[in-house]
């Protein structure tokens, strides 16, 4: 008869077993694996080719919490983010194109956090070793490039790190490579058929369908994210470019206030408008990253404005479910033109906010949302400060003769081989309307400036807001016009997944909206409606990996016997 030592034996011989897997192979008709005999170095690396973790499934808390067990280290996580890349981002039947460029310094980096942790026994941050991904129009003070897409910028030489990313390295992240756009944010062609292609980085695809669109701008770090090439990712938004491909991506991502993130270093649309943003697995994930990159800057007026609301701690804000109790929420259904299959999910969240002590008023009304000018007056806009904008962030650049957009236009023509596609970038009309000029005098532009704000906020989301006493909006679909007055305003947005189409398992996200610095509020009902209604691992990206089944039979049967070990270790 087995005696429980005998059973506890057993079980840790085959967990450590299963923990020391280094290598496998997958090939057409059979399977390999190598193993090694002493799973942990001194310096908490494992040397295993196999992720101890589930990327796809794996948050900052989780990460976080290994790394401080010693369960791996950072410099495991970098190679096993790195081998992942390789594998399914330029190659395959399905690449997935999500990342640009792979910091070369990225396994140093590393190292030198895992001796500083080891060291010192403390941490930077919870994102002390915590792989990271950045958009591509992000600067960064390194070996790697900063195009937002295009070959014209190739080769300059930025003059430090963005703010962002100078805030990242001091917690201790680890910039692991910068993650594929829509070229200059979307803001080159019109006529396009889809997002995320640039002339450097290819064509971005979703994780979930084949030759998806992910969205834009910030496709490369919402596939990314999905598909588990990182920890987390930032993006950056002037309408709908972090929002839309996060509810396309299965993952949450958050459009801060305009203000509460310096723009200084990130490449502009209009900085009247831009705004930088955490995305990643679940909302605990953006928190944190929203408390390491918020931060007044001196290079960044409109973050030192008065009356701005920051918070060092986010975290503190996520109550989960309890904290649905008492808050009233309002649902935005003008607009919206969904499948009665979606129509019918977003019912079904609504019931569970209900059922959790939300007060939902449905519908609600925001007056001017059917305003059909609503795009063109923010074109308006974006059009009269793009070059302006542009130029201020070239003059800065070494190592190249780009200085103004009339440059990029030229260099586009000469390069037209390389720098259109008949689809998915035709032309370069949004920049010549922009070096045109909109005919808009600079009393003309002010006065449309606070046309557009006070309709998105003042007399759009802030009205609904206190006509009917609500704490946020819920929107029903993250492509829908409330993005736009967001964008007037500079209000902040958050998305968190919902479900997926039943036909071919596209992800589709829940938006809540809110008033300027209403993070706090926002990341309160994201956190309660993502536990309450959990979504997310329901449904792999079938494009994540090459051999998907197989790296997911192997992560249940680690994760199990991992849980196994760890409960027998507490009775015993």
């Amino acid at each position: 008869m087995c005696t429980m030592n005998m059973i506890t034996s057993q079980v840790y011989v085959i967990s450590l077993i299963l923990l020391s897997v280094t290598t496998i192979e997958a090939r057409s008709n059979f399977l390999h694996i190598r193993f090694n005999s002493t799973r942990v170095s001194p310096s908490c690396s494992t040397y295993s080719d196999i992720p101890l973790v589930d990327p796809i499934k794996a948050d900052i808390r989780t990460l976080t919490d290994d790394l401080s067990k010693c369960r791996y280290s950072s410099s495991d996580l970098v190679r096993w983010y790195i081998s992942r890349i390789e594998e399914v981002n330029g190659q395959g039947p399905h690449p997935l194109h999500a990342v640009i460029e792979i910091n070369p310094d990225a396994l140093d980096i590393a190292d030198a956090l895992d001796i500083e942790r080891q060291i010192y026994g403390t941490t930077r941050s919870s994102l002390h070793g915590i792989p990271i991904l950045i958009k591509d129009n992000i600067a960064t003070d390194d070996k790697m490039e900063t195009t937002s897409g295009s070959l014209a910028l190739v080769g300059s030489r930025v003059p430090r790190d963005a703010f962002v990313v100078e805030r990242l390295r001091k917690a201790g992240a680890i910039i692991l490579g910068k993650a594929s756009l829509s070229e200059w944010s979307n803001f080159k062609a019109d006529n396009t058929t889809r997002a995320g292609w640039s002339a450097r980085g290819g064509l971005a695809s979703s994780a979930y369908v084949a030759d998806g669109n992910p969205g834009g701008s910030s496709s490369g770090s919402a596939i990314a994210t999905s598909a588990g090439l990182c920890a987390a990712a930032i993006g950056t938004e002037t309408c709908g470019s972090t929002v839309v491909p996060t509810g396309r991506a299965n993952i949450v991502g958050l459009k801060p206030t305009v203000g509460l993130t310096s723009r200084s270093g990130v490449i502009p649309v209009s900085l009247d408008h831009d705004t930088i943003g955490p995305m990643g697995k679940t909302v605990e994930d953006v928190a944190r990253l929203l408390e390491v990159i918020q931060s007044a800057d001196s290079r960044d007026n409109m973050t030192q404005k008065a009356g701005i609301v920051r918070h060092q701690n986010y975290t503190q804000f996520l109550q989960g479910i309890s904290g649905l109790r008492n808050l009233r929420l309002g649902v935005v259904r003008q607009g919206l033109n969904m499948s009665q299959e979606k129509t019918d999910r977003v019912q079904q969240a609504i019931d569970v906010l209900r059922l959790h002590g939300a007060i939902v008023i449905d519908p609600v009304n925001v007056t001017g949302l059917d305003d059909g000018n609503l795009t063109n007056y923010l074109e308006t806009i974006m059009s009269y400060n793009f070059r302006k904008d542009l130029r201020n962030y070239l003059s800065e650049l070494r190592n190249t003769s780009i200085r103004s957009l009339k440059d990029i236009i030229e260099f586009n023509n000469e390069h037209a081989d390389k720098e259109f596609h008949k689809e998915y970038s035709p032309n370069q009309n949004a920049f010549i309307t922009a070096e045109n000029g909109t005919n808009l005098t600079a009393d003309q532009y002010v006065a449309l400036y606070d046309r557009t704000r006070h309709m998105g906020g003042h007399d759009g989301i802030d009205a609904t807001l206190n006509e009917y006493e609500l704490h946020a909006l819920i929107v029903p679909d993250p492509e829908h016009e409330i993005t736009v007055f967001a964008s007037f305003a500079g209000y902040p947005l958050i998305v968190v997944p919902l479900g997926f189409n039943q036909s071919n398992n596209e992800p589709y996200g829940l938006m809540f909206a809110g008033t300027a610095w209403s993070e706090s509020t926002l990341l309160r009902v994201a956190h309660g409606f993502e536990q309450a209604f959990p979504v997310r691992n329901t449904i792999r990206p079938k494009y994540a990996e090459r051999h998907s089944a197989i790296y997911e039979f192997l992560f249940k049967i680690i994760e199990y016997f991992r849980k196994l070990f760890n409960d027998l270790k507490v009775i015993l």
